[in-house]
């Protein structure tokens, strides 16, 4: 009697197998938090490249983001009514050609260097952005992680999520005939992990 795996084909043993999940290879990790004068965000975005249509990698990312707003929306009285909003959404580099040039610009940034001791506090309304991903400057897969209300960091993060919100879909993106499996909690907040 023959053995059962020799008298199978092979595709019929893989036809029943579950096709894995295909989840995002994060490259860079941007969370924005903070906030004030009655508004706050809390946001988390993965970014990481896959494999394009034509063999070419391009950006995608995901994120979660959760605003509260004490005036977000107005009654049918008039007055402010607060609001609390949570977006699980997704870019993707083939439609969002405003992508690759961010991270160009990011990558051109020069490493930041340490301040002199003060003897002040500064105190800011403005959400606190920190970036992680890995650097060359303290050899290959070093992991840096910087956080700036203000400066070089804050302002690209600023200038190149306001290039591309037009670009967030809520779908995710295809790769390889497969849509990207997420790797955020949709309901929780951005900074939860």
């Amino acid at each position: 009697m023959p053995h059962l795996f020799t008298a199978l084909p092979l595709a019929l043993l893989l036809a029943g197998t579950p096709q894995m999940e295909r989840k995002l290879n994060v490259q860079y990790t941007v969370t924005n938090v903070g906030g004030g004068l009655g508004v706050y965000v809390e946001e988390k975005v993965l970014f990481g490249m896959v494999p394009g249509g034509s063999g070419a990698p391009r950006w995608v990312a995901e994120r979660v983001r959760r605003d509260r707003n004490w005036c977000g929306k107005h009654g049918a009285d008039g007055k402010c009514v607060a609001t609390d909003t949570t977006l699980h959404d997704w870019l993707d580099g083939t439609s969002c050609t405003a992508i690759a040039p961010a991270f160009t610009a990011l990558q051109a940034i020069r490493p930041a260097r340490f301040a002199p001791v003060r003897d002040f506090v500064i105190v800011s309304d403005s959400s606190t952005v920190t970036i992680k991903g890995t650097t060359t400057q303290a050899g290959f897969f070093t992991e840096i992680s910087v956080s700036q209300a203000a400066g070089d960091f804050a302002t690209w993060w600023h200038d190149s999520s306001n290039r591309w919100k037009s670009c967030w879909q809520q779908g995710a993106p295809i790769v390889e005939g497969q849509a990207l499996a997420p790797s955020l909690p949709a309901s929780a907040p951005a900074t939860s992990q």
